[in-house]
């Protein structure tokens, strides 16, 4: 029986979309968190969710519960070459994998600026194809391994499992995806993709988080720590708890995202006059940051349609899963 995965390795979460391409596909989404073991505090023992992989030799923690990783995560533009990138993509290996020793495709994405760069692709593809070896006594093969640009996963999930397909295929398509490193988006004429209208931004949710760090600091005379902020949006929470007392989050991500998404999106508008006047039929948000972008999207292009997925943080992963399968 074959095996497909759609690997959405990102800085803040990783998503994994996994199956025989004929029954109903199952998913991960684990935090971005890897350290070796020696560097765990605590005792040695694994919370819920975590993996211990094999990393040179050297045990290695993945998919570590938060504050568990004592010296922060890797936020720069060689991740994709990191130990910790490689153990986050061992763990998820174990999950994709089951009780097969093979994955047949696996599809997985990078910012669009590292997607035109051939060094970057290769290096993805050649470290994630072959044997690896996971753990003591099991290794799994990856026979196969395609990178595209990361919002084409979002792109192919909403044409594949969303009444606008036909709006996709039809008309110019604006993707967007907000990253925790960076905000990433494609354009798409007639499902063509259009190069010089496709790129990326630093000013990502590690940004408009850093600027809701700031606005509490005003209010409240100290600073929860970004982690603390990612942490509880990650679980669900709408507050978090700084000083003994609760604070509620809404205000200071809307003050945040004032502050930050509007230069995001003059930097999408810049990029879209090779447009021409022509009109953006369709805005599609996709990854973590989907929920914040959208009342902007909606301002910043009033006639078109904007659609998000049901499930945005999924949505690449989904997608590179669909095309694995295909």
């Amino acid at each position: 029986m074959k095996r497909f995965l759609g690997l959405d390795i990102g800085y803040s979460n990783v998503i994994a979309v996994f199956g025989d391409g004929e029954e109903q596909p199952e998913s991960i989404v684990r935090p971005s968190q890897a350290a070796p073991l020696v560097d765990i505090p605590g005792d040695s023992g694994l919370r819920a969710g975590e993996v211990l992989v094999d990393i040179k030799g050297e045990p290695w923690v993945a998919f570590a519960a938060p504050g568990r990783v004592q010296e922060g995560r890797e936020l720069h533009e060689d991740y994709t070459s990191s130990d910790a990138y490689m153990a986050l993509f061992k763990a998820s290996l174990l999950h994709a994998a089951g009780d097969e020793d093979v994955i047949d495709v696996l599809v997985t994405g990078l910012p669009v600026s590292q997607s035109r760069d051939e060094k970057y692709v290769q290096g993805v593809v050649q470290a994630m194809t072959g044997i690896h070896q996971i753990s003591a006594k099991r290794s799994i093969e990856v026979k196969s391994v395609v990178v595209v640009a990361q919002p084409i996963g979002t792109l192919t999930d909403i044409y594949c499992s969303s009444p606008h397909a036909e709006v996709v295929e039809e008309s110019v398509s604006l993707v967007i995806d907000p990253g925790f490193f960076s905000v990433d988006w494609v354009l798409f004429d007639h499902k063509e993709l259009v190069q010089k209208s496709s790129s990326s931004s630093v000013k990502a949710m590690s940004v408009l988080l850093e600027a809701c760090n700031e606005e509490i600091a005003k209010d409240h005379g100290g600073i929860p720590g970004i982690e603390k902020i990612e942490s509880a949006l990650q679980s669900g929470k709408n507050f978090i708890l700084m000083f003994g007392r609760k604070i509620e989050l809404s205000d200071y991500l809307k003050r945040a995202s004032e502050a930050v998404i509007p230069a995001v999106f003059t930097e999408i508008k810049q990029s879209l006059r090779f447009l021409k006047g022509r009109a953006v039929d369709c805005v599609i948000l996709g990854g973590g940051g989907a929920a914040l972008y959208e009342e902007y999207a909606k301002q910043e292009f009033p006639e078109s349609l904007v659609v998000r997925p049901g499930n945005s943080v999924k949505s690449n992963a989904e997608g590179f899963y669909n095309i694995a399968s295909a």
